[in-house]
């Protein structure tokens, strides 16, 4: 994935994960969701290049896990930030 794309995703995977957490998603849940719609995301913009199969998929899947990871931790250092400001 581009790495402007991939910029942009981080905070839509957050968005995302807040959404599924508002219709009942358990917060201890989170970080598993948000590591899935990375891959999700990512493999999926692979697929819809329909690049061959290879080490574009592997580089695709690692550039997810990247993101989902990313997405976990800005979520969590943005939650550590608000309790600190209390």
């Amino acid at each position: 994935m581009d790495e402007l794309a991939g910029v942009a995703i981080v905070p839509l995977i957050v968005g995302l994960v807040e959404v599924a957490k508002g219709v009942g998603l358990s917060s201890r849940w989170a970080p598993a969701v948000a590591v899935g719609l990375g891959l999700g995301l990512s493999l999926g913009y692979r697929a819809a290049l329909g690049l061959p199969a290879g080490a574009e998929w592997a580089q695709a899947a690692l550039g997810g896990l990247a993101l989902g990871l990313a997405a976990t931790g800005l979520y969590s250092g943005t939650r550590a930030v608000a309790h600190a400001s209390r």
